[in-house]
């Protein structure tokens, strides 16, 4: 996208531009999920693969965000003001880069997913991917009501999907705790330090899911202003 045509978007609506921010978080995200199967079948060249297109569309949202926070105009005609715009899309920014975290944290170290707890590692990713794509339609929607009209009928629409991705990410909370359960049982059967990575993995695939929620929460607290 030309910086020009960008800077249309803005001036259009300042939530244009947060949209296209997290479609590319979700297309990172989504990206996760097919690098974590090719993991999980020891496939390194598909892994490779989705890595590289990890950190190109991280490269893009920080693109993004850097144009937002530089050429977002000082007064905006919008109840929304511009410092909680910039809070909002240094929040979306998290998405992308946890993506880009969990991805390089793997492929670095060849990681192995134990045969014991793979279906609990996907099933893990699987529902924080879930949060993330629910994130981006509520920053979709949010710009659908900032064009249209903040009506109240739109209003109850987004704590809908807010309401949902609670919910997705309350899930994904359960799935980290079970997936926690069942590696302890098993993690003194691998070194060290390959469990203290994998731990650490898992609290950052948890964060994708927490940040995708605060997405949320931010979302809700600017319409109601």
């Amino acid at each position: 996208m030309g910086n020009d045509t960008f800077l249309g978007m803005l001036a259009e609506s300042p939530f244009s531009g947060l949209q296209e921010h997290m479609k590319i978080g979700n297309r990172a995200s989504k990206e996760l999920q097919k690098f974590i199967k090719a993991v999980s079948k020891n496939d390194w060249r598909a892994a490779r693969a989705s890595r590289k297109e990890i950190v190109s569309l991280e490269n893009q949202a920080d693109d993004i965000k850097n144009n937002i926070r530089n050429n977002l105009p000082k007064s905006l005609f919008m109840s929304v003001s511009r410092q909680d715009l910039l809070d909002l899309v240094f929040t979306m920014d998290g998405i992308p880069n946890a993506a880009k975290d969990i991805s390089g944290v793997m492929i670095g170290r060849q990681m192995m997913i134990p045969e014991e707890i793979k279906q609990g590692f996907i099933n893990c990713t699987n529902a924080a991917i879930k949060a993330a794509n629910q994130a981006s339609n509520a920053v979709k929607k949010v710009d659908q009501m900032q064009r249209t009209g903040f009506s109240a009928s739109d209003a109850s629409l987004l704590g809908d999907i807010v309401a949902e991705l609670e919910h997705i990410e309350k899930e994904n909370d359960e799935l980290e705790i079970a997936l926690r359960t069942e590696f302890f049982k098993v993690e003194k059967e691998y070194p060290p330090v390959d469990v203290m990575f994998l731990y650490d993995v898992i609290n950052k695939i948890g964060s994708l899911a927490d940040i995708s929620q605060t997405v949320g929460h931010v979302l809700i607290r600017l319409v109601s202003k």
